[in-house]
């Protein structure tokens, strides 16, 4: 017997630029209306999900280590292509949190990566206690252990990185499942 095999359509190849390429430089210009804006935009490899980055949150932004053949320089590329000058990144894990990123000269990887250290490691109103009791004692026994030995951190009270439990690890963005054109971050325990 023979196996009838569907015939497959031909995909063109496509230049793609070098990736050490200076982050201002394209080889192509981005046009795009309103209507399909979303379907164009381009997220930095640095930032997008998957083992590209090395950074705990709980730490500086000094601790950020690329992978193999990134040079630190990649860090002041671009966030997105065509360049934004706002993005909106919601913690999937805390819907009630989100971040914005803003720089009017287009939103770059080091502005991102700041902006998530600043909002997790700021302390949680008292009022943001009152949410759910399993998300309240993961974030108790997270801060308990994160603070365990250091008065400073104690004194500091709950964190929101706290509410991550233990997994204090960017692991990447993924566009909105809504689809608008903010994006959702995610943590895992290692990378």
């Amino acid at each position: 017997s023979s196996v009838s095999i569907p015939s497959t359509p031909h995909l063109h190849t496509v230049s793609l630029p070098h990736p050490n390429a200076a982050s201002h430089q394209s080889p192509m210009s981005y046009h795009y209306s309103s209507t399909h804006r979303s379907s164009l935009i381009v997220l930095h490899s640095l930032l997008s999900y998957g083992p590209n980055v090395r950074f705990n949150v709980t730490r500086d932004l000094a601790h950020v280590q690329l992978r193999p053949g990134c040079p630190p320089t990649m860090l002041q590329e671009l966030a997105i292509h065509p360049p934004v000058s706002h993005m909106t990144i919601t913690i999937s894990e805390l819907p009630t949190w989100t971040l914005e990123v803003v720089n009017p000269r287009g939103v770059t990887v080091n502005d991102v990566l700041f902006k998530i250290r600043e909002t997790l490691n700021r302390s949680v109103a008292s009022q943001e206690m009152q949410r759910s009791s399993r998300a309240v004692s993961v974030a108790i026994d997270s801060f308990r252990a994160r603070s365990r030995t250091d008065p400073h951190e104690q004194a500091q009270g709950v964190k929101c990185v706290d509410f991550l439990g233990p997994k204090v690890f960017f692991a990447g963005l993924t566009r909105a499942r809504d689809g608008s054109d903010s994006w959702d971050i995610h943590f895992s325990q290692n990378v």
